[in-house]
């Protein structure tokens, strides 16, 4: 997801700007747009999608830290 145009992994909560070279693909799920880096879709891809937070899970998971 986006957070201040910052890219955020919704599945491993990476930051785009913390992490040189790192890659994300936009998707949907349950409904809403979603960021996940290219290390994350693997897991997404052979698992059942249930690894992808929702947006709220991320803001909430990114203010906490």
């Amino acid at each position: 997801m986006l957070i201040d145009s910052k890219q955020v992994c919704n599945v491993c909560l990476t930051v785009a700007n913390n992490v040189d070279k790192v890659v994300f693909i936009t998707a949907h799920c349950r409904g809403e747009e979603v960021h996940i880096c290219t290390g994350c879709i693997p897991s997404v891809i052979h698992g059942s999608g249930e690894v992808v937070k929702s947006n709220e899970e991320v803001k909430k998971a990114v203010s906490n830290s």
